[in-house]
């Protein structure tokens, strides 16, 4: 074998900063070594556990691809739906074994190392009582007077707590990042409140301050988004001396931020987000306390998001370009993209 290993693409992967899923193809070159690849990427394919956990993966990626990624029109060789040694994949995408099945073999492996990163340890093991002290804080501040819901004094539309966020969900999101698996996922739970005024989401951001709910010291800044309050006109309102009523009197017809400072550098946009979505994000963390059979407590920092908007912006989430319909859509073309150019390529 007389390869520079200064060609690699994995090292140029590595020294260029890109996502291994971008790469256009790995250097395997024998079954055996395709086996070393795997140990080191975690599987032992000798040891059966293992190789059914691959087998189990393989399939889930074939799903994923045929029900989320692939026209009416599009479907994979039989003859790979069919091959279960995931080796022969990498030997395919190594341009060593059937060419034609090169492209399809690398696409499955992309959706197959992003489903491996698709889920969370301590969410998987402590799903129930991590959601239960979450929700525990936000929900002893919850209450319902002649059919309306309140937080505290504060009137709610609606709040909901999200219950789960699917494998599959957490998949199609990492396909489009471009840090691919190294991202952390951040909403794993979720919360959103529905008041009836903008001005009502700052009465709620306060509340949750002032009550202890959620402690902002532990706000992760990155994860911060506004795109329903306009800071700057806010600020130029408190310096003109405008009492409160007056602010919230007229902040509902005030101009939405500029998209400009909606997307600060250092912000994890979203880039399927439509601009016309418009709401208060952050996310927190808390610490969880789950107890053990030694008596002992494990602790741990678990992240989750709050989402605030009103009436108006929540009703325009259901109809749009800001509907999450819409949104799917923009984000699924982009995983297309990106886990299958050739198909576009050839049409």
């Amino acid at each position: 074998m007389n390869i520079n290993p200064w060609r690699s693409t994995s090292v140029r992967t590595a020294l260029e900063g890109r996502s291994f899923i971008d790469t256009k193809r790995i250097h395997i070159h024998s079954e055996q070594e395709a086996s070393r690849f795997l140990e080191c990427y975690g599987f032992d394919f000798n040891d059966d556990a293992d190789k059914e956990e691959l087998e189990n993966l393989r399939l889930e990626a074939i799903e994923l691809i045929e029900q989320e990624l692939l026209g009416l029109d599009e479907s994979i060789p039989e003859s790979l739906k069919s091959e279960k040694d995931v080796r022969q994949y990498l030997l395919n995408a190594s341009g060593h074994g059937d060419f034609k099945l090169a492209p399809w073999s690398g696409a499955i492996l992309r959706v197959i190392h992003t489903l491996t990163h698709s889920h969370s340890y301590l969410n998987d093991v402590y799903h129930d009582p991590i959601r239960q002290q979450i929700f525990n804080r936000f929900e002893g501040h919850i209450h319902t007077k002649e059919g309306m819901k309140y937080l505290g004094d504060i009137k709610l539309l609606d709040i909901e707590f999200r219950t789960a966020k699917s494998r599959r969900s957490v998949a199609m999101k990492l396909m489009h990042k471009a840090e691919n698996v190294a991202a952390d996922i951040f909403d794993w739970i979720g919360i959103r409140f529905i008041t009836e005024y903008r001005a009502d989401v700052i009465d709620v951001l306060a509340y949750l301050r002032q009550q202890h709910i959620v402690t902002y010291a532990n706000i992760k800044p990155s994860r911060s988004r506004n795109t329903l309050i306009d800071m700057d006109w806010l600020n130029a309102c408190l310096d003109n001396g405008m009492s409160v009523e007056q602010i919230k009197s007229e902040m509902q017809s005030a101009d939405f931020p500029p998209e400009k400072l909606i997307n600060p550098e250092h912000t994890e946009y979203n880039q399927f987000t439509e601009v016309s979505y418009h709401s208060v994000q952050i996310t927190c963390r808390q610490r969880i306390k789950i107890p053990q059979p030694d008596g002992k407590k494990l602790c741990f920092y678990f992240p989750f998001e709050i989402q605030m908007m009103d009436q108006k912006s929540y009703l325009q989430t259901r109809d749009g370009l800001a509907s999450h319909k819409e949104y799917k859509k923009r984000q699924r073309n982009a995983v297309r993209k990106r886990i299958f150019p050739f198909l576009d390529e050839l049409k």
